[in-house]
């Protein structure tokens, strides 16, 4: 009988393991498939995946953004906060913010050779910080009367939420920038080899730094998402989804070493985390025991997607 390699089977087992897993929790309760239920994993899937496709740029290179969830958390209390003076209006400037916080990691990380572990910690810190402050610690209700101007949040397209197809824009356009363009080219190469991608003149700084920028951005449309689909400002919405992002960022084939993986991989590994999650709700499984699932998916990622050529350095 011929040996299966797990390591060149994995990009296959996330879309085994959803099939498996969509067939294990509709044995236990069908409602687990029914249309509404699916409706809100897609609805549910749409913030995370935009946060994990900015994510994705940053571990290709073989970096960390520990930032992402305090960056949601702080686009959401701006969008909440702010969108009774701005209307919807509010968006594209909250997107400008999470820009401007990527390209502050990106500064720091480049310019003052500081890993970004410690960049991404400390951003991560001062941003929730800043959540904090503008919501006054306590979430803060979008005014029932502006209620009619975000009617389109639940639009859907043939049973598609409205949110969950801008998602998948959205990963439509990192794909391009990713296989098409000279810094989604460059992405591979800096995560593969960075000495080699100096060598050959690539800019290796201003393709770490626009990394960054992409996970900002990321982070921020997550938190508008958040703020319109809950109709509220929440400055601690993001505080588990760290876990949540590098989770399905991993589970969908991205290599922690850099150089290897997809944005459309990505999106694989988003839908099996949110299958898990939902389907643990949906079976009564205990919280806690919740945490305890994710945190098993990671070390089993990481050990299937582990350089076991002893390239040494994970995060730099």
């Amino acid at each position: 009988m011929p040996k299966i390699d797990l390591k060149k089977s994995v990009n296959y087992l996330s879309a085994v393991s959803i099939i498996v897993l969509v067939g294990v929790f509709s044995a236990i309760n069908p409602n687990f498939i029914s249309a509404a239920n699916i409706k809100n994993i897609l609805s549910d899937v749409a913030p995370i995946l935009v946060m994990s496709i900015g994510v994705t740029f940053v571990l290709l290179i073989g970096s960390v953004d520990l930032s992402v969830g305090a960056i949601c958390s702080c686009a959401c209390v701006m969008t909440g906060t702010w969108f009774s003076q701005m209307g919807n209006w509010v968006i594209p400037l909250v997107l400008l913010y999470g820009l401007l916080a990527g390209a502050l990691n990106g500064v720091i990380f480049t310019k003052l050779k500081i890993p970004s572990f410690i960049v991404t910690l400390s951003t991560m810190s001062i941003w929730k910080c800043v959540a904090l402050l503008i919501s006054e610690g306590a979430p803060q209700g979008i005014p029932l009367e502006l209620w009619p101007s975000l009617r389109w949040i639940k639009h859907s397209f043939w049973s598609i939420p409205i949110v969950f197809a801008i998602g998948l824009v959205v990963l439509g356009l990192h794909y391009v920038i990713q296989r098409q363009t000279i810094f989604g080219k460059s992405v591979f190469a800096v995560g593969a080899n960075e000495r080699a991608a100096r060598i050959i003149g690539l800019d290796v700084l201003n393709t770490k730094m626009f990394a960054f920028v992409l996970s900002g951005l990321g982070s921020a449309l997550s938190g508008v998402f958040f703020a319109l689909i809950l109709k509220s400002s929440l400055p601690t919405i993001g505080d588990q989804l760290v876990l949540v992002a590098m989770a399905a960022v991993v589970l969908g084939g991205t290599a922690l070493t850099g150089g290897k993986g997809s944005v459309l991989k990505t999106l694989l590994g988003v839908v099996l985390v949110l299958v898990i999650q939902n389907g643990l709700n949906v079976v009564a499984v205990d919280a806690f025991w919740q945490q305890i699932v994710f945190g098993a998916l990671i070390i089993f990622a990481v050990y299937l997607n582990a350089d076991k050529g002893g390239r040494g350095v994970i995060i730099k």
